[in-house]
């Protein structure tokens, strides 16, 4: 199964925060899953990546052309693939094509823009895979908090809502993952 993280090219100011993207990672390879990511070397995604591929996962990363250009280093070097997508938007759209999960972890603008997006692909019927979000130590509360007032005002329904699976830590978060998998064999 390949597992699309959306996660940040910072790692916080709290190390749990990387621990989480290491412990997803080393997950991910331990179960024969493959990873779909950012494809950047640095915050939690590096960290996420590394963890990874130490545990023998394939890992894929989609990233904008642009940062080749930047005069710090941002593209993993070691991944098993890496496709250079033409902007943030083209990388988004293999992101999507790629995966047959989506996670998203802690992280900022980046995070949000590819977690709504891909939460409107399945509003709209685009696409019908699952969206889990890791709530670590709550950092996603008022996010959550928002959803449920949308609801309770009459722009999300429930349907809609149950699009997006929150999980405390990380072993209800591969639980719910490995019961997805377990529920589609072929995609393995």
């Amino acid at each position: 199964m390949r597992i699309c993280v959306y996660c940040a090219s910072s790692t916080g100011k709290d190390e749990a925060f990387a621990q989480a993207a290491r412990e997803l990672g080393q997950w991910i390879g331990q179960n024969g899953h493959s990873l779909v990511y950012g494809g950047a070397c640095c915050g939690t995604m590096g960290a996420l990546a590394d963890a990874a591929l130490q545990a023998g996962a394939y890992v894929h990363g989609i990233i904008p052309r642009f940062f080749e250009h930047y005069s710090f280093e941002v593209v993993h070097k070691s991944l098993s693939r890496t496709t250079l997508a033409s902007d943030m938007a083209e990388r988004k759209k293999i992101l999507v094509k790629e995966a047959h999960v989506f996670v998203a972890l802690p992280g900022s603008y980046g995070t949000m823009d590819e977690l709504f997006e891909t939460l409107t692909l399945c509003q709209l019927k685009q696409i019908e895979k699952p969206v889990f979000l890791l709530n670590l130590q709550g950092f996603y509360a008022p996010l959550l908090a928002q959803l449920e007032r949308m609801q309770e005002a009459g722009f999300l329904s429930s349907g809609n809502r149950s699009l997006l699976s929150a999980a405390d830590n990380m072993e209800t978060l591969t639980r719910a993952i490995s019961d997805y998998s377990r529920q589609h064999p072929k995609l393995l």
